[in-house]
């Protein structure tokens, strides 16, 4: 993996970089983002540069020997754990999948990756105990050829009690070892595990970086590149989703949910769910965090600065008037609902149930927020 090759994070290619030419590596490192980022990625790329025997100013090589495997992630020296699911308990049974995977779409989220070893992946991902004794056996011998024996750790949201076993050695590897954990929220990673680490902050991508990237890398015209990025909130694995789904009338759709809601019509509810559970799940995933980001607007147009509103003058003039049935009461509350909409249409939830009961718990919200007003 290239540096050039990660969109975006012009800052922490910098940053890295100079870390890398000063050889002020760090033998332990998180690198934490939120989803879509190109944490993983930047991951891998530093684990290249450092490892690159003719690295340039701004890149490695990406022709030596070294490079070659490490952008095939088949450098014998490369070691990955991912999360897995039962019947496996060590990532080695599936590196070869997770590197199809990465290759496939260096930006994927772990959601992606467990229907990847598991397309009726119900059950909850983990790190095993199996697993932290293999990094340790691993990491105990010499490595092959490379500068640094690098061990990557992606996940660790789901490394539990068991993480404890790592401590002695996140805080004194090997001789000549790089340990990179890569997070998407710290607050999920155990404390013991963030103390021995040094942690690399990634932000999310810009609307600008998300843009570009799909005008130039997927062709989009310069309207439609704007909206996924708006869309995506700085998530590129949610803009690359947006592409394969068509997301033009989500603002109707949405709007008319809303009025649904409130009038708590059931017929018009019910043929509204109909609608909506026909055009297919990935659909309506992005439909939900289309209109999760439309609640916040609302929020933020009661009580924000409204320069931070990004939407159109469409939606704009919607939120004038629905910003009065969204208050700092119900708003996690309808969030947090939605969110576990996401989830329980992941887990393929009959949706004509699912947002039957959803659209009458946010209509009860935003009725709420009128009689308190």
């Amino acid at each position: 993996m290239l540096f050039k090759q990660i969109i975006g994070q012009a800052f922490i290619k910098e940053k890295l970089l100079s870390v890398a030419q000063t050889g002020r590596v760090s033998h332990t490192q998180l690198f934490v983002g939120p989803e879509g980022s190109g944490n993983l990625a930047l991951a891998i790329a530093f684990a290249q540069y450092v490892n690159c025997t003719n690295p340039g100013k701004d890149d490695s090589c990406g022709v030596c020997g070294s490079c070659v495997k490490f952008d095939k992630l088949a450098h014998p020296d490369l070691h990955f754990t991912v999360p897995t699911i039962s019947p496996y308990k060590q990532s080695r049974e599936v590196v070869e999948d997770f590197r199809e995977a990465f290759l496939a779409n260096p930006y994927l989220n772990d959601y992606d990756w467990l229907q990847t070893i598991d397309s009726n992946a119900n059950k909850q991902g983990n790190i095993t105990t199996d697993e932290c004794r293999d990094i340790i056996s691993r990491l105990s011998l010499t490595s092959y050829e490379a500068k640094f024996k690098t061990q990557i750790i992606w996940q660790p949201e789901y490394l539990k009690t068991e993480g404890n076993i790592l401590l002695k050695l996140l805080e004194e590897p090997p001789q000549g070892t790089l340990i990179i954990l890569v997070a998407n929220a710290t607050e999920k990673v155990l404390a013991t595990i963030l103390s021995r680490a040094q942690t690399v902050k990634i932000p999310k991508l810009s609307d600008e970086d998300i843009s570009q990237a799909m005008e130039h890398i997927h062709h989009c015209q310069p309207q439609k590149a704007s909206d996924i990025a708006r869309l995506s909130d700085g998530n590129y694995n949610h803009a690359l989703a947006l592409l394969q789904v068509e997301h033009d009338g989500y603002f109707e759709r949405y709007s008319a949910w809303m009025r649904y809601c409130f009038s708590g019509k059931v017929d018009e509810l019910q043929k509204w769910t109909d609608d909506l559970s026909g055009t297919g799940r990935e659909y309506v995933k992005n439909f939900i965090g289309y209109t999760i980001q439309m609640i916040r607007a609302a929020f933020i147009y009661k009580y924000g600065d409204q320069k931070l509103l990004r939407v159109n003058e469409q939606e704009l003039q919607f939120l004038v008037k629905f910003s009065a049935f969204v208050s700092a009461r119900n708003l996690s509350e309808i969030t947090q609902s939605l969110d576990e909409a996401v989830v329980a249409t992941e887990r393929n939830a009959n949706l004509k149930i699912l947002f039957l009961n959803l659209s009458l718990y946010i209509g009860r919200q935003l009725k709420g927020a009128q009689r308190a007003a």
